[in-house]
């Protein structure tokens, strides 16, 4: 190009020639440090609500150490698994619809950011939907397990 440039105009310089490929990789690098930015905080805020959610519900076990024990002196230790579980998944479910929610009324201010996605893509709602679920799951399992550990006699005694 510089040869061309040359032999049409000779008063003419070239300089700062680059591809279309290295122009819009330029170009697009700003995008691609802010969407991973944005990716490593979205994935820090996710650890910081599996471990508040597995504090809260260690604390809510700690808390109904006493109904645990007269659960458990009685038998009914299938159905407080069941209650441990679906307090957890109800707040979960009700937190995912809120948050669904919060995301389509959001998508006519977040849709021009987005790219080759589109803001109501299935794939890209389920995805943070099961990675949640999965981390309630995680966070749940251990509050279950010190309930069903919790020594029923000990217990009654104590209060």
């Amino acid at each position: 190009m510089r040869l061309e440039v040359a032999r049409a105009r000779s008063d003419f310089r070239v300089s700062g020639i680059d591809t279309q490929e290295e122009l819009n990789r330029a170009q697009m690098l700003r995008e691609h440090l802010l969407s991973t930015l944005a990716m490593f905080f979205g994935c820090v805020a996710l650890l910081l609500a599996a471990i508040g959610l597995y504090g809260v519900l260690d604390y809510s076990v700690l808390q109904r150490r006493r109904e645990i024990g007269i659960r458990l002196a009685s038998r009914i230790l299938q159905s407080y698994r069941s209650l441990v579980t679906l307090d957890v998944f109800s707040m979960v479910v009700i937190g995912a619809i809120a948050g669904l929610a919060l995301g389509f009324w959001s998508i006519r201010f977040v849709e021009a950011l987005l790219y080759q996605v589109k803001a109501t893509d299935a794939r890209m709602l389920a995805l943070p939907s099961i990675i949640l679920f999965t981390a309630a799951f995680l966070a749940a399992v251990p509050a279950a397990i010190r309930a069903v550990r919790i020594d029923p006699v000990a217990m009654l005694r104590a209060e």
